[in-house]
Order: structure tokens, then C-alpha cells, then sequence
């Protein structure tokens, strides 16, 4: 079997794992020791204060940083079945918190902007989930068009072995429960109906609608979470004359509750949401259910019936709806105009499209096209044993790279769509091939012609895949891209191939990596996608590691060759992924010593928002735990934050790693890690 069952036993505090970071952080980042180290300690918030055990004073300072909270704020002891705890006494004003917002490639020289929460916003989110997890689900379920809403708590994951990178390499992969396996959680809640878009493209609700309609159009709803207005989840959930004419009855409710933490999450503001985690979208999908049953009610006063005159579905914030009347589409545009108003939300005139029946997108057409295209062209000629006096197979493989994106730009062009519209889907054919095409090669019979024959066909994949990553690079086709050629790595490593050809697949990956980087190098922004590159650069190994000089290009470092000049835009993931490439190598010893200058003088200009900022607690939990910087340095940081030089030892050993994994990287494992495990 290649998928198993795990059952779910994590308490409550597993939703840091799934719902409050957006999935386009680096990839050497995550939230596991984080989560290891309120469990241990359990720290949490009660509603009123922060909680956690009881241990030394420099635990206790520690916490407090964690929670952004001043080094002299007031505790008390505190004794529960025996057990002794610290507790916070603090004001509400000492709870909101500023999440920090980094920058991925979105449209073309655009960039969208993604929030990373405090962690003391993570653990009221903690506290929020644990008081309020049911009612959740009860309202996000009261709507029949969402695609995409929390139906219940998860029970169970599965973890699919065939898609596992490293699978190809164990054919009878077994996997053992562990811990750490539990880490990768993607979701705190079941979804209903479909995990993504596609899924409902190809589903029976989206066939019985083609049958049923003539025509569909699609509606999106304009800049839909920079609009949201925080207070909009009462009008939702209350309704809006209630929530607004008896507030101050409605100060201990599930919606309030939301409303506050969504505020604290971003330094109080009621005008637009943080973008990335889980958290909002579920604040979203709640008000959208409330304009979906809004429209339905007015069409049902228009005579207008659900299933019959006309179908829509919602997924996030798209619209689709089936209707064979143009009169009313019209109805249902109208309607839903006027009831997304009163949320202070408003359709994208732009992005309104119109199919007639058969109800195929170009994108549709364009996927066959190129599935048929990549499997025809990726695979090995296998000559039947059968007609051969052996024991095993011959087989041959020529993958020309130029006909093939010849033919991949045709299809692009015939159908009239774009690079990003067809690169994730492409590149999960390219995986699906390229892990067969290894497959195959350890079955047929080995000769010298054969290895080469494979290496040219490696090389042409790879180039191949570059050629269509590099039009449209986003985090999602980053991943993709990376598990491909991670794939490929371990294969010529394991193969043992001999050097030569090694190099030859290797400095095609380095190659064609470093030209994307180049690409980047002249935007002043470091998005996430080149942090994924520097890592993958990283599996080449000893002969492949970057010049300082074309290393701090892609960070926007300038050296006149006696100073190092930094940008302004060096944030927090940058520095980190930095640090991380150049680990101990003596190479970079120049960049990195005034790297923890310009360091120095962050922590400077930041003296008065050093607690309050997500990016600054972030940036010095993970220095602490750095192991390329002195701890001299490490004292330098803590002392900012009234922590005594004695503790600062005792602050180091209490969690290895925070938020990067610095040592013991495994970047097959941590690919994996980015699949989102199915939970039922």
C-alpha cells in the first residue's frame, strides 16, 4: 500500500503547524520547534494572561521575549494540581503585535505581499482554536456554494508514499508512525468539498452543471482580504443591525472574538487582513458565506431557484455560476454587487469571464495537450526481452530539449494562454515522468552507450525545465521545480554514474539556477523563490558552491572592495537564508562578519519595536540558536533586551532551533514536508 493512515493525537497547540504561516515561507523555515517548545513548556493564554511552567528566571525571560513582552513585566506563582506555573499580568494593549510582510513573485515585475504572525498572535490564535474550534466549522458550513470551508476537526492524515521524493529510491518504502511525521500537517480541519480549483474542474458538480447550463461565467472578488473590514465578521455572523446597535452585548462572542484576534494579529488595524495563513482565510470564507446566502435569498424573491434556474459555486473568493438566461446572470451579478457592498468588498470588472457550452477553458485543452506531450517525449523505447537471449530489457531514450519547447510554446500559443497558467501542472508531469524514467533505467541491462544516452536526456529535462519555470517563477513552481531536481541529484549520486557525467547534470542544474538568480539580482526585492534556489544550489556540493561576489549580488550587497554596502530590503528570510548558505565556510568569512554589522545597526534603528515586531523576535530567536556566530554576538542581542549576560548560555541550550533549521538539513524531507497530507 502506498498510502497509510495515522491517527491524530497532537493537542490543540498542532494548529501553529497548519494554520498560522502563509505556505510560501522558506523552506528552511517552519514552525515544528516552535511548537516543540510551548508544548514542553506549555505556554499558553487563557483569555486574560499567558501561562506557562515553571523553571528558572531565565526560562522566564526567555518567554517574555518570545511573547514580546518587556523583560520587567509582572508575574505571579501559581500553583494547578500541584504543578507550579508563571503567570502574566498584563493589559490588553500590550497584546497586538506586528506581523511581519515579505514580498513573492506574483504578476509580471509584481509583487504580492504575505504577513508571518507574532508568535504571541499565534498563541491567542492557539487560545481562539481551543474555545472556538466547533463553532468554526458550524459557520463556515452554513452556506451551500462554498467549494472550500472547514467542515469538522481532523481525526486522521495519510502520507502518500509514492509521491515522497525520496520513494523512488525504496520501492517498498515503510513508514514508520513517528513524531515528526505528525509535523507536516497541513490543515487543522477537514475541508469539504475540493483541496484546489482543478479538483472541481474535473469534478461530477462541474460535469452535471455542463450538461445542465449553457453558459458560465466567472466573478472575482476584488482585493478581497486587503478589503475585508475586521468588524464585518459580527455583520456576518449577527447580523449587521444587531452587531452594530449592541456592541457592547456582543463583547463575549465567537465573532468579537475573531474580529480581536485578527486585529491583534495586525497592530489593531480593522481595515484589510494579513494575507498567507490559514487563519484568514477561515475569517474570510465565514463572511463570504454570509453574501452567498445573502444572493440566494434575493434570487429567491426573484423566482429564481438553486439548481434549477441557475447553479453557482464559490471557491475563496471566485465566483462560478450556471445559467442559461443572460437575464439572470444579470440578477446574480446585481445581487451579488450590492451584497458584497455591504461588507465593503466589490467585484473585479476586470476579471469577469464568460464560456459558452461545450464549457472547456483553453486551459483545460492546453493541459491534455501537454500531458500527452511531456509523456510521449519523457520516456524510455523499451525493447521487449522477449525477442532477446537475456535476462533483462534494452531500452533507449532521446529527449530533444529544443522540439520539445518548440512544441510546449505551440500548444501555449494555439490555446491562447500563459506560462503561469500551465506551469504548476506541467511541472507535477515532469516529477511523475522524470522519477518513471528512473524507474525504467534501473530495470533495462546496463551498457556505457546507455548511461550517456540517460545523461543527455537528464540534461535536456533539466534545461527543458528551467526554460519553463524561468517565464513565470512563483513559490508554488519554485517547489515543484526543486523537487524535480532534487530528484535528479539523488539519482546521479546514487547511480554512481562516475564524475564526469556527475558534472555534467550538476553544472547544468548550477547553470541554469544561477541564471535565474541573475535575473532576479536586478530588483532591489529578494523574493522567496531565489531563498528555494540558494538551498537547492547548496545539494551540488563542494565544487559548486557561489563566489562572495555573485553571492551578495543576489542579496543586493555592494563591495567596493573595502566596504560592504547593504539594502534597506534585507529582511529577516533573507538574512536567515543567507547565514544558512554560507554556513561556517571560511569563503564568506568577509560577508558575514559585516553582515552582523548591518545586523548591529537593524537592531539599532529598531530599538523602540524590537518586542512588537514579528520580524525582530523571528530574527533574534533564530541568531540565538545560529551556530555560525559567536556567542559574544548572541550576548550583544539579548542584552537589547534587558536579558542578563548569565542566562545567556542557560537561553541557548533551552531550544536548539527555533524557526531555521540550521544544521542536519534534509532538503528531500523538507520538500516532502511541502506536500499538503490529505486529512479525513
Amino acid at each position: 500500500m502506498s498510502k497509510k493512515a495515522l491517527s491524530i493525537n497532537f493537542p490543540i497547540e498542532r494548529v501553529v503547524l497548519s494554520d498560522f504561516l502563509p505556505y510560501e515561507v522558506p523552506i528552511i523555515f517552519s514552525n515544528r520547534h516552535f511548537y516543540n517548545f510551548i508544548v514542553k513548556y506549555q505556554i499558553k493564554h487563557d483569555g486574560l494572561n499567558f501561562i506557562w511552567l515553571k523553571r528558572d528566571d531565565c526560562l522566564n525571560s526567555l518567554i517574555l521575549l518570545l511573547l514580546g513582552l518587556e523583560k520587567g513585566t509582572a508575574t505571579v506563582e501559581i500553583v494547578v494540581d500541584g504543578i507550579s506555573y508563571i503567570k502574566t499580568n498584563i493589559e490588553h494593549a500590550k497584546l497586538p503585535s506586528i506581523a511581519f510582510t515579505f514580498p513573492i513573485s506574483h504578476k509580471h515585475k509584481e509583487y504580492r505581499y504575505l504577513s508571518l504572525m507574532h508568535p504571541k498572535g499565534q498563541l491567542l490564535g492557539v487560545d481562539f482554536y481551543r474555545n472556538y474550534k466547533d463553532l468554526i466549522t458550524y459557520y463556515s458550513n452554513v452556506s451551500p456554494l462554498s467549494l472550500r470551508s472547514a467542515k469538522r476537526v481532523a481525526g486522521c492524515t495519510y502520507i502518500d508514499s509514492k509521491s515522497l521524493i525520496e520513494s523512488f529510491e525504496k520501492e517498498d518504502l515503510s513508514i514508520e508512525v513517528e513524531g515528526q511525521d505528525y509535523e507536516n500537517l497541513k490543515s487543522f480541519f477537514v475541508y469539504k468539498k475540493y483541496r484546489n480549483i482543478f479538483e472541481f474542474y474535473e469534478s461530477e458538480d462541474h460535469h452535471w452543471c455542463e450538461k445542465r447550463f449553457n453558459f458560465l461565467s466567472k466573478l472575482d472578488v476584488s482585493n478581497c482580504f486587503d478589503s475585508i473590514y475586521t468588524h464585518s465578521i459580527s455583520w456576518a455572523v449577527l447580523q449587521k443591525n444587531y452587531a452594530k446597535q449592541q456592541l457592547n452585548k456582543t463583547k463575549s462572542t465567537f465573532p468579537f472574538k475573531f474580529d480581536q484576534l485578527m486585529q491583534r494579529s495586525n497592530y489593531n488595524e480593522t481595515n484589510g487582513i494579513i494575507i498567507g495563513p490559514e487563519l484568514s482565510r477561515i475569517f474570510a470564507e465565514i463572511i463570504m458565506q454570509s453574501v452567498d446566502n445573502n444572493i440566494i435569498n434575493d434570487l429567491n424573491k426573484e423566482g429564481l431557484v438553486l439548481g434549477g434556474d441557475y447553479q453557482i459555486y464559490r471557491y475563496v473568493d471566485d465566483y462560478f455560476i450556471f445559467y442559461n438566461d443572460d437575464d439572470v446572470f444579470n440578477k446574480i451579478r446585481i445581487s451579488a454587487q450590492t451584497n458584497l457592498k455591504t461588507y465593503k468588498l466589490s467585484l473585479n470588472k476586470y476579471k469577469e469571464e464568460k464560456f459558452s457550452r461545450p464549457i472547456i477553458t483553453p486551459i483545460t485543452i492546453s493541459k491534455k495537450k501537454i500531458a500527452n506531450l511531456i509523456s510521449e517525449r519523457i520516456s524510455y523505447n523499451i525493447i521487449d526481452n522477449d525477442s532477446l537471449d537475456e535476462d533483462s530489457n534494452k531500452g533507449n531514450v532521446y529527449i530533444h530539449q529544443n522540439s520539445l519547447s518548440t512544441d510546449f510554446k505551440s500548444i501555449l500559443s494555439v490555446s491562447g494562454i500563459t506560462y503561469s497558467d500551465i506551469l504548476n501542472y506541467s511541472l507535477s508531469i515532469i516529477e511523475r515522468k522524470i522519477k518513471t524514467l528512473f524507474k525504467d533505467y534501473k530495470e533495462l541491462s546496463k551498457e556505457e552507450t546507455g548511461d550517456r544516452q540517460l545523461i543527455n536526456a537528464i540534461v535536456s529535462v533539466v534545461n527543458f525545465t528551467y526554460f519553463i519555470y524561468a517565464v513565470a517563477p512563483k513559490v508554488n513552481s519554485t517547489i515543484k521545480l526543486c523537487r524535480i531536481i532534487q530528484q535528479v541529484i539523488m539519482f546521479v549520486k546514487d547511480q554512481k554514474l562516475g564524475e564526469e557525467y556527475q558534472h555534467i547534470v550538476f553544472k547544468c542544474v548550477f547553470d541554469n539556477s544561477c541564471s535565474i538568480l541573475d535575473k532576479y539580482s536586478v530588483d532591489k526585492t529578494t523574493p522567496i523563490e531565489t531563498l528555494y534556489l540558494l538551498v537547492l544550489i547548496r545539494q551540488l556540493g563542494k565544487y559548486y558552491w557561489l563566489g562572495e561576489k555573485s553571492l551578495i549580488k543576489y542579496f543586493n550587497i555592494g563591495f567596493d572592495g573595502d566596504a560592504y554596502t547593504f539594502d534597506d530590503n534585507l529582511n529577516y528570510f533573507s538574512i536567515t537564508s543567507l547565514l544558512f548558505y554560507m554556513s561556517d565556510k571560511k569563503r564568506y568569512d568577509g560577508v558575514r562578519k559585516h553582515l552582523l554589522l548591518h545586523i548591529e545597526n537593524i537592531y539599532s534603528m529598531k530599538i523602540d519595536t524590537l518586542l512588537n515586531e514579528s520580524e525582530m523576535v523571528h530574527l533574534t530567536l533564530d541568531l540565538i540558536a545560529c551556530p555560525y556566530i559567536p556567542v559574544s554576538f548572541k550576548k550583544s542581542l539579548l542584552s537589547r533586551y534587558g536579558i542578563d549576560k548569565s542566562c545567556v548560555k542557560r537561553i541557548i541550550s533551552l531550544n536548539e532551533y527555533w524557526f531555521t533549521k540550521w544544521n542536519d538539513f534534509d532538503f528531500a524531507k523538507e520538500l516532502d514536508a511541502k506536500l499538503s497530507n490529505a486529512v479525513y
